[in-house]
């Protein structure tokens, strides 16, 4: 399936406050028809969003909406026009089922707006209950399945032998793998790999390499929830998912968010990893406030953390010095 990628964005990221007024009437087109939201939740996140990263208070149940071509013709760039789509897909997540209206209604405003996404693609899968293929295409598509090096013919073997579950876990054992993983563990205290195999003792985490753990491309991630600090819990994969899609230029990297809501918040889509039983992640206690406040501290990161870093080559350091020069603290 072909890859859809206008530029590498997150929502609320490249929009300017000065476009604030014009995101909110999209959104409340899309997502308030009637003047009722599809899921109360949705005025809570994008109160929360829109005053937190744009700096602007907005009253989102009484703020009026803007048909798609007046809006479309009123963004600069592509990559603006890309932004809002996302943004609309984002708060289809929060829906289950997702209603036949909001689903024609986002198609329209994609084909308006000129902008073609993996995370349509995705969003329309589940739209159609096609849920092996919604799941297929989140894993084959986001931050980790361009991690498992798709064109190397060993893991297209995996892919062909396990299905879908070779892009995130071990389908079979990998000695030399595990081995570079468990010798973490030789390392200063301190350092950033010993910290991290101390991550996955206290987890009672597999080591990438053993059969039924994450895999290399998986385990990426978790560099990034030691490093900035958050947990393993729902909320928390949410945290490091919104960080990463406002940190990095991966294609990817959006669409593991958005996908992430829709597992850890609906359970629409389904999970590799066991992740299906939690919902409600997001809406629940202070969810919102703190993935608004992760993609706000994905904004300041001074490196990419998907793209730039070696991290087996940096093991060795400290993991606070490693921090410090994340954000120049």
């Amino acid at each position: 399936m072909a890859r859809f990628v206008v530029g590498v964005l997150m929502f609320l990221v490249h929009n300017s406050p000065e476009q604030a007024s014009l995101l909110a009437s999209a959104l409340v087109q899309v997502h308030r028809p009637g003047g009722v939201w599809y899921t109360p939740s949705q005025a809570d996140l994008a109160h929360t969003l829109f005053l937190k990263l744009l700096g602007v208070e907005i009253d989102f149940n009484s703020h009026p909406g803007l048909a798609p071509a007046f809006v479309s013709t009123s963004l600069n760039t592509p990559g603006e026009r890309q932004e809002l789509l996302e943004l609309l897909i984002a708060f289809e997540m929060l829906c289950n089922p997702i209603p036949a209206a909001l689903a024609d209604d986002i198609d329209s405003w994609a084909e308006t707006l000129d902008v073609q996404s993996d995370c349509l693609l995705m969003s329309r899968d589940l739209a159609r209950n096609a849920i092996a293929q919604a799941t297929s295409d989140f894993y084959r598509l986001n931050w980790i399945g361009e991690g498992d090096h798709q064109d190397d013919p060993a893991f297209q073997h995996l892919v062909q032998q396990y299905g879908d579950h070779a892009y995130g876990l071990c389908v079979e054992a990998d000695p030399d793998e595990f081995s570079k993983w468990n010798q973490l563990q030789t390392l200063p205290p301190g350092s950033l790999g010993r910290r991290l195999w101390e991550f996955y003792q206290a987890r009672g985490f597999k080591l990438p390499g053993e059969l039924g753990a994450g895999n290399a491309a998986l385990a990426h991630h978790d560099w990034i929830h030691l490093i900035a600090g958050y947990d393993t819990t729902p909320i928390g994969e949410l945290e490091v998912t919104s960080f990463m899609a406002s940190s990095s230029h991966s294609p990817g990297a959006i669409l593991g968010f958005i996908g992430a809501i829709s597992i850890l918040e609906t359970g629409l889509l389904h999970s590799f990893y066991g992740a299906d039983k939690f919902g409600l992640a997001l809406s629940s206690g202070d969810g919102i406030a703190r993935v608004a406040s992760a993609i706000q501290r994905g904004k300041g990161c001074l490196v990419d953390p998907l793209l730039d870093v070696d991290y087996f080559a940096i093991a060795d350091q400290p993991l606070v010095d490693i921090q410090r020069q994340w954000w120049a603290v």
